[in-house]
């Protein structure tokens, strides 16, 4: 897996390719976790495969960052992942953590 990450004002990308599985999901967690910025997107169009151990962490990282304030959005997911990640719900808990409590 890869990741190139760029920082602009109070926003942050990384770029994902490859692999996302158990073997290599902490690298993406610590790199996401290290961004200071309020909004940080995390794009797959690069991604070919994800596995529920990245799924469980995006998803992870999604509340704690909820939790912060602050926004993680997940972009550009290739077709052949997003069709197997509504399968299993993803975006209806992406769903619920960006409707505001009072809202």
């Amino acid at each position: 897996m890869e990741i190139r990450v760029r920082q602009e004002k109070g926003m942050a990308s990384l770029e994902v390719e490859g692999e996302l599985d158990f073997s290599n999901v902490e690298l993406l967690q610590r790199e996401i976790q290290r961004l200071p910025e309020e909004v940080v997107e995390v794009d797959l169009q690069g991604l070919q495969f994800i596995d529920s151990s990245g799924v469980g962490m995006l998803l992870s990282q999604a509340r704690i960052f909820y939790k912060q304030g602050r926004t993680l959005r997940i972009v550009r997911i290739p077709s052949h992942i997003q069709e197997d990640l509504e399968v299993i719900g993803f975006f209806r808990v992406l769903e619920v953590l960006e409707t505001k409590p009072n809202a």
